[in-house]
Order: structure tokens, then sequence, then C-alpha cells
């Protein structure tokens, strides 16, 4: 029953619920602003003023399409608790996936600690690096970010389908605002959390917003996919290939023309 929002910036996205310990979409057959308000209150957001999205507004998602045919009255405190379908019947599929936009009082004021999100990117795969504390997002400085660094913020946002992250440095997608929490991050690979990670919390001042930290994760693939790696133009390389949201290699054993 856990929602997250799938998209640039924290109030809005694609809905996606946790059932049977896994991520997936809502079909947007009979989805509302009822719907929507309920949505965002679940998510510590406001209940009124919402916008419900439809067609896949925010892109479409992967996997199990989890609910369809949503009947909300608002009162509600989960979308588990509305009315709804008995079976999924989303006849176009994640072309159908369901959105929201939340009422934006609340950024800033709202999330928990330790969370991670991505802003200022092209995708919902990429950003600068925010991180909750104290109730409230603020930035990392880039001193020492590295790749590693990178992949646990990706592992940590479920996007680490390859457990391979691009860091970004310098305000690569933008200068945040607000407090810069960590310094000199350290991570070996294994945590599950930037949190977790070595860190000086404690800022000297020498790290301004212009060097806030960002990560550009693994976009997901789909099975039979390719792609070329390694090679000096886009027209060569080696030949890699998706298998359940992970690239691999091609053994060259009768390989030919």
């Amino acid at each position: 029953g856990d929602l997250r929002l799938a998209g640039n910036v924290a109030n809005e996205g694609r809905v996606e619920v946790c059932m049977d310990n896994e991520w997936g979409t809502i079909c947007d057959d009979s989805w509302g602003t009822s719907d929507a308000n309920v949505a965002c209150k679940q998510l510590g957001f406001s209940d009124t003023s919402a916008v419900a999205y439809s067609n896949a507004h925010f892109g479409a998602g992967t996997g199990e399409i989890f609910l369809d045919g949503l009947g909300c009255t608002g009162s509600e405190s989960s979308l588990l608790d509305c009315s709804k379908s008995s079976t999924v019947s989303c006849y176009y599929g994640h072309s159908e996936d369901a959105g929201v936009r939340c009422h934006d009082d609340t950024i800033g004021s709202v999330c928990n600690y330790g969370d991670v999100r991505l802003v200022g990117g092209s995708h919902q795969y990429e950003g600068r690096v925010e991180v909750c504390i104290a109730n409230q997002w603020g930035t990392v400085c880039s001193n020492s970010w590295d790749s590693t660094d990178a992949t646990v913020v990706c592992k940590d946002l479920g996007y680490a389908f390859t457990n391979v992250a691009t860091a970004r440095t310098n305000a690569y997608f933008g200068a945040g605002t607000g407090h810069i929490y960590m310094e000199d991050v350290t991570c070996s690979g294994s945590e599950t959390s930037l949190l977790q990670c070595s860190s000086d919390p404690l800022l000297s001042g020498g790290c301004s917003h212009s060097q806030d930290a960002g990560v550009k994760c693994e976009a997901p693939c789909s099975d039979g996919d390719l792609r070329l790696a390694g090679g000096n133009v886009a027209n060569e390389g080696r030949v890699e290939v998706c298998m359940d949201n992970e690239w691999g290699t091609i053994c060259d054993d009768s390989w030919g023309t």
C-alpha cells in the first residue's frame, strides 16, 4: 500500500503503489480529483487542490498495473481504502498510467529522515541529489563525490539496474537552495542509504551550492534491447543486450557477419 511519485520533482509524478514488495502503477480508468487528493494525503501533502493526470502524462511505467477503476470519496487515508475494480483490465497498458500533482505548500517541509530525491534532471533517473534532514530537503557537496557514492544513491532510489551510476559535480543539474547537509561523502558501495556512508555533516563553510552533487542512474531497459558500448563513434562498439533489466555482453563463439 505504500505510494511513491515517479517524476522530476517531489510533488508530482506517475503514481506507483507497492504490492507484495513490488512497485507497480495504477490504471487511469475513472482516475479523478478525489483519487488524486487521497494519493497526495497519503504521501503527506495537502489533501486538497490535487491535479489528476492520465494517459501516462509523466511517462509510462514498467512491471505490474496493480489498481484499476478507483473510486475514492476523498475521506480515505489510503488509496487501498478506496473502492476499486476487482480485476485490472487496463486495455492500453502502461500508456494509461495515472499521475498526480500535489499542492506544493508542503514542499521542503514534508519528508522522512534520510530520504533522497533527484531534482533538475531531464528525466527521473538523473538530477541534483537532495537529502532530507529534520523534515527539510538539502543538498550534498560534491567534494570527493564519485561513482561509488552515486551508485548508493541510485540503489536507494531503486534505479541501480546495473549497479553503475555516473557522478556529477559542481551543480551539473543546477544549484540548489537551503542547507548543504553532507560533505566529503565516502561510500564503500555496500550501503543502502546515503546517510550510512561516512561524511562530514558539519560544514566548515567551504562548500557552496555551486558544488552541489548530482547523479545519473542507469535507466531501465527492456528484454532484447541492444546498445553499443566502448566505441569511439555511435555506430561501433561492444554489443550489449538487456535481460531482466540488466545489461550484459554476448560471447563471440560463432559470432560472424
